[in-house]
């Protein structure tokens, strides 16, 4: 569940929005009296409908509890820190991050959309902090932010969200078409579909958090790993350079055979051009100094 909300008109086009999904928003006394000074908790606001809640919730405590429903590693919402998580390319500043799992099925996945749709898929908002999130509600709050999620309520915070450009931002668009209909299968679902005022860009990744891989090597097969081969040059690198990827792992697939037995057994294999091609390396933590004859890098 996610009961999180954008920034205000001057995010990014793909985020903009005049009247966001009915607000998560009660006043902190609602919360069992445990106010949070820090944040505008006006009375004015406090008969906000909780519209995209599990059912049920009816008050900020309720909600904040439920949002624990989402909670993964022992981190608190909005405040995980970065080394835990998968650094990934967005254009909001500071919200390039995702848990490693939601990550890597990005990954397969965009790589998928790219081939299908054309273009690379872009990720406009991430990982939200929660003094981001708490930033958005006071805005809210004020009169001078679209609507916004009750700090700690949002899967934004725990890095299991993302809000999509690339044209899935907009309704009956070939872009969303493909994504409502794929997404799924990688583990990100269309949940935007169904807000009260519907957000077509959002999706949240509901696969069961199982633990870090922390420093094993990827599985051939599992979608953890993948065949990357670029149709155009990428600096030194002629085009045609192939390469193996994984999470902060490539290895430079030389030949023909190296190429074919990956997909004998099944590892996914994309050809790319040389920007989405750097755009996932980067997504993936592996410097572009890695692109080497024979590379072999792993990062741990």
């Amino acid at each position: 569940m996610d009961i999180c909300d954008a920034p205000a008109d001057t995010a990014h086009p793909a985020v903009r929005s005049v009247d966001r999904r009915r607000l998560l928003a009660f006043a902190a006394v609602a919360a069992g009296g445990a106010a949070l000074t820090t944040l505008d908790a006006r009375p004015a606001m406090a008969a906000a409908n909780l519209g995209e809640s599990t059912d049920g919730v009816t008050t900020v405590a309720q909600a904040l509890a439920a949002a624990q429903a989402s909670s993964w590693g022992g981190f608190a919402n909005g405040k995980i820190p970065t080394s835990a998580l998968t650094p990934i390319v967005t254009t909001v500043a500071g919200s390039g991050y995702l848990r490693s799992d939601a990550a890597r099925q990005y990954l397969s996945m965009s790589l998928a959309f790219s081939r299908a749709v054309g273009r690379p898929l872009i990720i406009t908002e991430g990982y939200r902090t929660y003094a981001r999130q708490q930033d958005y509600w006071n805005r809210y709050q004020n009169g001078t932010g679209n609507l916004a999620a009750y700090p700690g309520t949002s899967n934004h915070g725990w890095a299991i969200s993302c809000d999509f450009g690339s044209g899935v931002e907009t309704a009956g668009t070939t872009a969303k078409r493909w994504m409502d209909a794929n997404a799924p299968s990688y583990g990100w679902k269309p949940t935007g579909n169904g807000f009260s005022r519907p957000e077509p860009w959002h999706f949240d990744y509901v696969g069961a958090w199982v633990g870090n891989a922390g420093s094993a090597a990827p599985k051939v097969g599992t979608g953890d790993v993948v065949v990357l081969r670029s149709t155009q040059a990428i600096g030194s690198r002629p085009a045609g350079y192939t390469a193996l990827l994984g999470i902060r792992s490539l290895r430079h697939l030389s030949t023909i055979d190296m190429i074919n037995s990956m997909r004998v057994v099944a590892t996914p294999y994309f050809e790319v051009n040389a920007a989405v091609f750097t755009s996932i390396m980067a997504s993936l933590s592996i410097p572009t100094s890695a692109l080497v004859e024979n590379a072999d890098y792993w990062r741990r």
